[in-house]
């Protein structure tokens, strides 16, 4: 029984070998009739058993071996595959979703062809979040593109993204979220977006900052400072002497334009250096 084991364990390990020769050797790096969804492929990933690891991990360096050849169109449905085989790794989501979102969408002039692979990016932690719906990484991840990629100014692109923001439906629970926020919300800011996805993340800083970003430019109503006052005190003890000093400022912005806000007051004796 141990011999028949063995040689069925060896054979497991070259049915691994093969299918991995035949997706990541050719120049196509995958043959146009295989893909993630394929129910051939899904076929041969269940006849892998136990060496579907084995497969991953020669994903894994192929893709890094074409990125760090720039070729990355032949590295998606290699994406694909990979988080085929491992749906419960957070870091094969956010990583190969950073990919498709920064490093392939820069291989591309067109704006609208750079829109469809931010897209992609963030579609690819969207179906992740179908398999670790709690996951910190991811819902941080998918802040993280709101607020920098599509949010911010590094990407030439980035006014054409925001035009866009409107395809993209708002997230579920997007309207207990907003009331949260005095029951004003515009979906089509990016910054509202992140907030959302950094508060589901838990992450106390990402947070502040981005509520910070929120109601810097827009009217504040009073809804709103009290969601500002309770991520600044969860953030405050984590928070630097010049992160607490800006913290500081900018409460006391709010409290120039509403005087009468007794919790801003409060909280501005709370922190007094």
């Amino acid at each position: 029984m141990r011999a028949l084991a063995a040689r069925l364990g060896i054979g497991a390990v070259l049915a691994a070998a093969t299918l991995a020769a035949g997706l990541l050797l050719t120049r196509r790096a995958v043959p146009p009739t295989v893909g993630a969804d394929s129910p051939a492929l899904s076929a041969a990933l269940v006849a892998l058993g136990g060496s579907r690891g084995i497969l991953a991990e020669i994903l894994w360096w192929r893709i890094g071996d074409l990125q760090r050849q720039s070729r990355y169109a032949e590295l998606v449905p290699l994406t694909d595959l990979l988080v085929t085989l491992d749906p419960s790794s957070a870091d094969a989501w956010a990583y190969n979703a950073w990919n498709l979102a920064y490093n392939v969408s820069a291989a591309h002039q067109d704006p609208a062809e750079r829109w469809r692979w931010v897209r992609k990016g963030l579609d690819l932690l969207t179906r992740g979040l179908g398999f670790a719906p709690a996951d910190p990484t991811l819902l941080r991840q998918i802040g993280w593109f709101w607020e920098d990629k599509i949010g911010g100014d590094n990407d030439t692109a980035a006014p054409h993204y925001r035009a866009h923001v409107r395809d993209i439906p708002p997230p579920e629970g997007a309207e207990a979220f907003a009331a949260r926020l005095g029951g004003v919300a515009d979906w089509d800011d990016p910054r509202l977006r992140a907030l959302f996805w950094y508060d589901r993340s838990g992450n106390p800083f990402d947070t502040l900052r981005a509520t910070v970003a929120l109601l810097s430019r827009d009217p504040a109503p009073a809804p709103r400072v009290g969601y500002f006052l309770a991520a600044a005190r969860r953030a405050w003890p984590s928070l630097s002497h010049q992160q607490a000093a800006q913290i500081r400022a900018f409460a006391q912005t709010l409290a120039a334009r509403l005087p009468a806000h007794a919790g801003l007051r409060d909280f501005l004796k709370e922190i007094a250096p």
